[in-house]
C-alpha cells in the first residue's frame, strides 16, 4: 500500500488554470508537491486565454461569459445561465474523456461551481473513483458563496440547512431578483441531486468553514479540517528589508474591503499603501477617484514579484468585509515574517490573533482601520515582533510535510471506501 500511495495518479479539477486567487494558487502548489514526491498529476479546467499551457487543454470545458449573459437581464439569458451552472452534460462528457486519457486513481476537486459544475462528480463516482473536494468558499452552505448580501454589504446567515428562499427575499446576489433566484435554484437542485453525498471527503482549510458546514447538517466524518500549506521556498529571506509601506495583495473588489481601506488610507497621510492585484470590472471606473495620493496601484503580481513586495512591506492589510476562508495573502505575509491587519471575521481570526500576529479590526470600520495602520507605522519594533510570531506560527502549522501527510491519509481512506475496504 505504501508503494501505491507514493505513485498515485491524481486528477485535479479547477476552473481557472491560471493564477487568479487562492484556489489556483493552492492547486498549482499542490501539483508541484505531489509531483516532487513521485505522483503523477493532471488538470481538468476551463478554456481561457489566460491559462497556463497544459497538454490536456483540448478537453477543458469551453469558456462561458456569465457576466455577458447576466447583462442581458432577460428570462432567456437567465435560463441559459441556470441550465449551465446546475449540471453540464458537456463538462461531464469531456471529463469522461479526460478520465479515459489519464486513468487517475483519485480525483481532487478545487473550484468547480458554475463553469465545470458538479456533473463531473457523478462521472467519477460512476467509475468508482475516490473524490476529495477542497472547499475555497462557502458555496455548499450559502447560495451567494460568501454569506454576504451584496447590496448592503452585511453578513447574512439566514439560509438554513435545506432552505434557500431567503436568498431571493433579500436579493443577496448583486441585488438582483433574477440572479438571487438562480443562485437559490442552483442550491436547491444540488441538494436534490445529493451532490455533497457523492464526495468522499470535503476538506475545509479553516475550522470556521468546517463549523459552518457542521451547523448545517454536514457529517463530521465527511468534513475535515485541512489547513493550507506554504512552499518551503516562500520562507526564504523572511527578514527582508522593511521599506515602510503597507501592502494589500488580492482582488480589488468591494467584498475585499477596498472602499474602507482607501478611505482609511486617505485619513492617514503618514501611511503609504501599495495595492497589487486584479481590479474587479465593477470597481475599475471609480478606482482613480477613490485612490488617495499616498496609495499606489502596481498591477497584478504573483510569484517572485509578489514575494518581493511582501518582503519589502511593513505589514499586510486584509480588510475583507465577508467571511474569508483561509486567505493565502495572510499566510504568504506570515511566511516572510510580516504581521497582518485584518477584520475580525471568519477564518481570518484563526490566523491573526489580535496583538500577537497582527491587529484585528471591525469590518468596514474606517476609523479603526486607520488607527491600526497608524499604530503599525508608529511602532516598527512591536510590528517586527508580531512578524516573528507570525513566521513561527506558519513554520509550525502550515508546512508541506504536515499537509502532505494529512492529504495522503485522506486519499488512502477515500480509496479504501471505493474498494469496499472502509466506511
Amino acid at each position: 500500500m505504501e508503494h501505491t500511495m507514493r505513485n498515485m495518479r491524481i486528477l485535479q479539477v479547477n476552473t481557472r488554470h491560471f493564477y487568479a486567487g487562492g484556489d489556483s494558487t493552492y492547486a498549482f502548489n499542490l501539483a508541484d508537491v505531489l509531483r516532487s514526491r513521485g505522483h503523477q498529476v493532471a488538470f481538468f479546467g476551463m478554456q481561457d486565454e489566460r491559462n497556463l499551457p497544459d497538454p490536456n487543454a483540448d478537453l477543458f470545458v469551453p469558456y462561458v461569459d456569465f457576466r455577458g449573459l447576466n447583462r442581458r437581464k432577460s428570462v432567456v439569458g437567465g435560463a441559459q445561465v441556470l441550465s449551465r451552472v446546475i449540471y453540464s452534460r458537456d463538462a461531464r462528457r469531456r471529463f469522461g474523456q479526460m478520465l479515459d486519457r489519464f486513468q487517475p486513481e483519485a480525483v481532487h476537486l478545487q473550484n468547480i461551481h458554475a463553469h465545470i459544475t458538479p456533473s463531473v462528480i457523478f462521472e467519477a463516482r460512476k467509475r468508482g473513483l475516490p473524490v476529495v473536494w477542497t472547499l475555497h468558499d462557502y458555496k455548499l452552505a450559502c447560495p451567494n458563496s460568501h454569506f454576504l448580501i451584496d447590496t448592503t454589504q452585511q453578513v447574512c446567515e439566514r439560509c438554513g440547512k435545506h432552505s434557500y428562499y431567503q436568498a431571493v427575499l433579500h436579493r443577496c446576489k448583486k441585488g438582483s431578483l433574477l440572479a438571487s433566484g438562480m443562485a437559490a435554484l442552483e442550491a436547491y437542485a444540488h441538494r436534490v441531486m445529493r451532490v455533497r453525498g457523492q464526495v468522499d471527503f470535503l476538506l475545509a482549510p479553516s475550522a470556521f468553514l468546517q463549523r459552518k458546514l457542521l451547523e448545517r447538517g454536514f457529517s463530521p466524518r465527511q468534513v475535515l479540517h485541512v489547513p493550507h500549506f506554504l512552499r518551503e521556498d516562500m520562507f526564504a529571506e523572511a527578514t527582508g528589508k522593511n521599506q515602510g509601506y503597507l501592502l494589500f495583495a488580492g482582488r480589488l473588489t468591494t467584498i475585499k474591503g477596498i472602499h474602507s481601506l482607501l478611505e482609511s488610507v486617505g485619513r492617514t497621510p503618514e501611511v503609504k499603501l501599495v495595492l497589487a492585484g486584479q481590479i474587479d470590472e465593477t470597481l475599475e471606473p471609480e478606482l482613480s477617484r477613490l485612490m488617495p495620493p499616498n496609495a499606489e496601484y502596481v498591477g497584478l503580481k504573483h510569484g517572485e514579484e509578489l514575494h518581493a513586495l511582501l518582503r519589502g512591506a511593513m505589514a499586510m492589510v486584509v480588510p475583507s468585509i465577508c467571511y474569508e476562508n483561509q486567505p493565502f495573502s495572510i499566510l504568504e505575509a506570515f511566511a516572510v515574517g510580516k504581521p497582518v491587519i485584518a477584520c475580525n471575521l471568519g477564518g481570518m481570526t484563526e490566523l491573526v490573533q489580535d496583538r500577537e500576529r497582527g491587529i484585528l479590526v471591525p469590518p468596514g470600520d474606517v476609523a479603526a482601520l486607520a488607527k491600526a495602520m497608524r499604530w503599525m507605522v508608529a511602532h516598527p519594533i512591536e510590528a517586527e515582533g508580531m512578524g516573528r510570531a507570525a513566521l513561527a506560527y506558519a513554520r509550525q502549522t502550515h508546512t508541506i510535510d504536515v499537509h502532505y501527510t494529512r492529504l495522503m491519509e485522506i486519499y488512502r481512506h477515500a480509496r479504501a471506501r471505493r474498494s469496499g475496504g472502509g466506511s
